[in-house]
């Protein structure tokens, strides 16, 4: 008798994905304290008067610092790094070897390119987010008149008149003089300001680095930025491969982000000393003033039937984009609100996290 061997079918595997559009090994991620990205969100923080209300620093607290500071080195920020453009040096401070302190990155900003510095401040490096193309904004940082005269004309489609005659201040500067300034800027900011802004304990932000490293062990990159960065939602695209996280102090409770070439950059709250117990009155406030608003009940009630853009938000509404954006930053920050990195639109979160009744009454006990 003839026995018919029987090939068995081959177990059915689990698909297997090869990521060949990025180089290296994949997108990997770095938590890193950094005093000089701590040093440039606090000039945004303090010389912006639009978002006073909202910084956990509060608003009495940072009218404070202004009024210790030097009047000149006031004007000289609002000059030269504008509304947050400082934090369009983060690039730099990622260059900056470690460990990134702001000697560390002062040095490395004095042997920049001046050229180079100013590509930064142009946003040349945001993928995606650029005003003019590329090619424009480089010509324009080497002074071309016809290259500015074309960036100049894009901005002010897209930008009000104040954010256009800064930026025409800003590319009709030598850019050797512009670095310079920059320099002493920066310089008499670490002297007379920074010291007033910084945590009491030295340590908080090297040990919360630490705390949220702990995140990199076990979750997905995307994962680490949602957990740490409050109400972003990240999809990385194939043109980054690392993502940088600095978490800040002073601008809290708001998160910064920006890029430079192949890496994004996050600077999320550092949250080690303010770790919440149910019915904390802070989240409370949060909560309740984030509610306290009828233009932003108008928006929770329009994002219940789907996502939205900035743009149609502010339609929505019948307020300016900037406005808009603000309120909806606030939702953002409260918890009832993400924003999709990338395309900048807003959904309501699925879960919506806050519960305000149950919230105050533990905060009451009943």
């Amino acid at each position: 008798m003839t026995i018919e061997r029987v090939q068995q079918p081959r177990p059915v595997q689990q698909p297997r994905v090869v990521d060949v559009s990025r180089p290296g090994q994949g997108l990997t991620v770095e938590i890193d304290a950094s005093a000089a990205a701590e040093l440039l969100l606090s000039i945004a923080t303090v010389i912006v008067d639009e978002d006073l209300d909202t910084y956990e620093l509060e608003a009495a607290r940072i009218e404070e610092v202004r009024a210790a500071a030097p009047p000149k080195l006031l004007s000289q920020a609002a000059e030269l790094l504008p509304e947050k453009s400082a934090a369009l040096l983060l690039g730099l401070v990622y260059t900056t070897p470690k460990p990134r302190t702001v000697a560390a990155f002062l040095e490395h900003l004095a042997a920049t390119d001046p050229v180079e510095l100013r590509l930064h401040l142009l946003g040349y490096y945001m993928k995606g987010h650029h005003v003019s193309d590329p090619e424009t904004i480089r010509r324009a940082a080497e002074r071309d008149p016809e290259a500015i005269a074309e960036l100049l004309a894009v901005a002010r489609e897209y930008t009000d008149a104040d954010k256009c005659e800064s930026l025409q201040l800003a590319v009709n500067r030598d850019p050797a003089e512009s670095k310079q300034a920059l320099l002493e800027l920066l310089s008499g900011w670490n002297e007379h300001v920074f010291p007033q802004l910084e945590p009491a304990d030295s340590t908080l932000a090297e040990r919360d680095a630490e705390a949220k490293r702990e995140l990199v062990k076990s979750l997905r990159p995307e994962q680490v930025v949602e957990r740490l960065a409050p109400g972003i939602q990240w999809v990385p695209g194939p043109e980054i491969d690392r993502a940088v996280l600095f978490p800040a102090y002073t601008p809290r409770p708001w998160v910064y982000m920006s890029e430079y070439k192949r890496v994004k950059i996050f600077c999320p709250p550092i949250t080690l000393d303010r770790e919440r117990s149910p019915g904390d009155p802070a989240e409370l406030v949060r909560i309740y003033k984030a509610l306290g608003d009828e233009s932003r009940l108008k928006l929770l009630k329009r994002l219940q039937e789907g996502p939205i853009s900035l743009t149609d938000a502010a339609t929505e509404v019948g307020l300016a984009k900037s406005t808009t954006h603000h309120h909806l930053a606030i939702l953002r920050q409260a918890g009832f609100v993400l924003i999709q990195e990338g395309d900048d639109t807003y959904t309501l979160r699925p879960d919506m996290r806050p519960e305000p009744g149950a919230l105050l009454k533990q905060y009451l006990g009943t």
